[in-house]
């Protein structure tokens, strides 16, 4: 792909382009006009061995019938001798296949290969003619004729077959599972060239005569392959093929086979370690987007289901530091809103990928005009069937906006749409102002494309501008800040700076001073002069509806699959939260705080009003005092702190009654009176003694307990208090393997157990 120079204002998708996220494996083909997904797969596995090469169009024309020169072509590419054809033009073998004939050297050629120990006899050779020194190389190919090609190829000849044509070569297809999956076809009918890549990739798995399968004659053959991406960038340019064996260039030259991203299979390299072929072996992949942070031993989806995975799982990214580990190492990293692939063998999962946060994108379009047609096609590389997602959401092309971002992904052959902006001052880039590597903001070096440096030259130093920026974070252009352009950067609030969101499920951090009312709050984000954090608390003024999680809509809003989801306790405490947190199918309008919108009018950030206690920091509550005022006005407040074995919470001025040494829950105002912060609510846990290791179970991956008759769920981050110690435990099962006898803690809003004493 070449490097371009200059922002697009055209973008466009066909008409046809299916706005439902599929899986990897489905009729994602290379080809406009596929749309089965078995032809999808074998007209892929052809292109990748240069066998065919599709119509006008990037068509693949799969209703279209075969020649029997045509056929011819695809037997000799098939056997990986098409170098052999110039030798062959210059001779007659068949009358009518005179020197302007365009297949005269296949033709040629494959008369003359001969099948069984150097039998000259017409009927081992891999093709004959009609009896009267013709070929008829224009009449359309029949089953038959096809089948016994195929046949001959595997090294059969037609003593091997017996006397009667065609019925000993067609039931010698069914037997060896050449004929698998082409029905009602007699044996005079012509051949489709769908039905004709279904008959050659049958024949890449058939056994020879000789024993072995057909594909291990085409090279050297390495088993269980995984073939992660197409398109991708070796040794400075693209085209290779990235495999978990290794990044190869096909033989065929320049093909871009989507169809067969994510399955795995035989690879055969010939003898350059080039790729000849790759035949899958029949395991499936499905791309996710995660309900939550991955755990050690699974992933759960958006839809619900779950996936076991074994820690010893092979992991792929798109990391060229470190392209291939294990799921033990990957998990931890993988977040929710995240998109996974998942490599599925009879339902189990035997590889993971995930296109993590470093640098995926080498070109992208920024949308600054009216979408036209005819612009998607080289980003993509000429790739059909491809989706559209916004904030992990597939979404149709009238969503994309103005100054949207967009990027391809060919490993989910996905056109990935951006609409994260950054306000800021243009004052720092290396390596100068006017051709940058990277610009600077607020501490964070953010990567520069090619694509974005016209737009760059239309400022200067000190302008105030606002970052285009694909979905793992780069520049792909500048803008002058306007109404219609502004900051859309939000992330989660610290004390010395910020954590920025990125489209994509990973973050970057920006470094900054926050003021405390905003600190552990979700804000939005943008820079001043001097590299100035700027931080605005996100709040709404009225809710439209209620949060449906079964059709993950907000009133009239559709929640994106990639959205972040918060809890406050009103327009105090916050903690960040993920699908799988909520136990609910709806949350109703009265507990919901705030919400904001992509640029395409889906909900990108959710705020939840105290529904699972997750605000609360948990543990001992204990009592004090602080003074505060001057002279004869000074007033003592009591103070709340708590006590836990996770770092706690300082002393924070209350009104609010509670015990002094209960277990209970604080969340903070950010409101300060005299200098001390202000606690939002206070509250004591509900207790519950008498519970045994036996009453806890698990379901879904989760954790819960039947105490007297009433099931509670463990919050995640439960901690274990042992009374005659004061020492705290953080590990559930550490904590139900120390004493048979327990007594749970329970907090009044989500009604989790959030402490277990023993």
């Amino acid at each position: 792909m070449s490097k371009w120079k200059r922002f697009t204002a055209a973008l466009v998708l066909a008409a046809t382009l299916a706005a439902l996220a599929l899986p990897v494996s489905a009729a994602t083909s290379s080809f406009t006009d596929v749309r089965d997904s078995a032809t999808a797969l074998n007209a892929d596995v052809l292109r990748l061995m240069g066998v065919v090469s599709g119509s006008g169009g990037n068509t693949f024309n799969p209703g279209g019938q075969l020649t029997r020169a045509e056929f011819c072509v695809m037997a000799v590419q098939v056997l990986g001798r098409g170098d052999e054809v110039p030798r062959h033009t210059t001779r007659t073998i068949f009358t009518d296949v005179t020197s302007s004939h365009w297949a005269r050297g296949y033709i040629n050629l494959a008369s003359s290969i001969t099948i069984g120990g150097g039998d000259k006899e017409a009927g081992s050779r891999l093709i004959s003619g009609t009896g009267t020194g013709q070929f008829k190389p224009d009449s359309l190919i029949t089953y038959a004729q096809a089948v016994t090609i195929l046949i001959r190829m595997l090294g059969y000849s037609d003593t091997d077959v017996g006397a009667v044509w065609p019925a000993g070569y067609l039931n010698l297809a069914g037997a060896v599972g050449l004929s698998d999956g082409v029905s009602g076809l007699g044996a005079a009918s012509p051949i489709t060239r769908a039905q004709a890549a279904q008959l050659f990739v049958n024949l890449l798995r058939s056994e020879t005569k000789s024993g072995g399968k057909f594909y291990e004659t085409l090279g050297k053959v390495q088993e269980d392959v995984t073939l992660v991406a197409v398109n991708v960038t070796d040794g400075g340019s693209t085209g290779a093929i990235r495999t978990s064996a290794g990044t190869f260039r096909p033989a065929a030259g320049s093909v871009n086979p989507t169809g067969l991203q994510g399955l795995r299979g035989a690879l055969v390299l010939n003898e350059k370690n080039q790729i000849a072929a790759f035949v899958p072996d029949g395991s499936t992949s499905v791309t996710i987007t995660l309900a939550g942070d991955a755990q050690a031993a699974y992933l759960q989806g958006t839809d619900g289901t779950r996936y076991t995975v074994a820690g010893s799982t092979p992991a792929y990214t798109n990391s060229e530091d470190e392209p291939q580990s294990t799921y033990s190492k990957l998990w931890v990293d993988l977040r929710a809103g995240s998109q996974v692939t998942l490599f599925l063998t009879d339902g189990t999962v035997t590889g993971v990928y995930y296109a993590s946060g470093g640098l995926t994108a080498t070109e992208a379009y920024v949308v600054t005009g009216h979408l036209t047609a005819g612009a998607f096609s080289q980003l993509t590389g000429g790739a059909a069937g491809y989706t559209i997602k916004k904030d992990n959401q597939a979404i149709r092309f009238n969503d994309i906006k103005p100054y949207d971002v967009i990027t391809y992904d060919p490993f989910s052959n996905t056109l990935v749409v951006s609409d994260l902006r950054l306000t800021c001052v243009y004052e720092t880039a290396t390596p100068n102002l006017a051709t940058p590597e990277k610009i600077t903001v607020l501490g964070h070096d953010f990567p520069v494309l090619d694509c974005a440096l016209e737009s760059i030259s239309q400022f200067k130093a000190g302008d105030s501008v606002v970052l285009l920026l694909t979905a793992d974070g780069q520049v792909a252009g500048l803008a002058a800040p306007t109404s219609e352009v502004r900051t859309t950067a939000t992330g989660w609030a610290g004390s010395d700076g910020v954590v920025l969101d990125l489209p994509n499920g990973t973050t970057v951090k920006l470094s900054g001073s926050v003021p405390d009312y905003a600190q552990d709050r979700v804000v939005t984000i943008s820079a001043s002069k001097g590299n100035t954090l700027n931080v605005s608390r996100i709040s709404s003024t009225s809710i439209p509806g209620d949060f449906s999680l079964t059709n993950m809509t907000l009133g009239k809003y559709t929640v994106a699959a990639g959205a972040r989801i918060y809890e406050s306790i009103g327009s105090s405490a916050m903690a960040p939260l993920t699908l799988s947190d909520l136990e609910a199918e709806t949350i109703p309008q009265n507990q919901l705080y705030a919400y904001h919108l992509n640029s395409s009018g889906m909900v990108d950030v959710l705020i939840l009003n105290a529904v699972t206690g997750d605000a609360y920091t948990y543990g001992i509550l204990r009592r004090g005092s602080v003074s505060s005022g001057m002279g004869d006005l000074t007033a003592v407040n009591t103070t709340v702190s708590v006590t836990n074995g996770s770092g706690g919470l300082g002393a924070l001025i209350t009104g609010q009654d509670f015990k002094d040494n209960s277990f209970g829950g604080v969340a903070d105002s950010a409101r300060t009176v005299g200098g001390s912060k202000v606690a939002a609510n206070v509250f004591m846990l509900d207790e519950v003694t008498g519970v045994k290791r036996s009453d806890f179970f698990q379901d879904g991956g989760k954790w819960y307990v039947n105490a007297r008759g009433t099931v509670y769920l463990v919050s995640s981050k439960v901690e274990g208090y042992i009374r005659n110690t004061g020492s705290w435990i953080s590990s559930l099962d550490d904590i139900r393997a120390y004493s048979n006898d327990m007594t749970l803690y329970i907090d009044p809003v989500g009604h989790r157990v959030r402490i277990i004493a023993v």
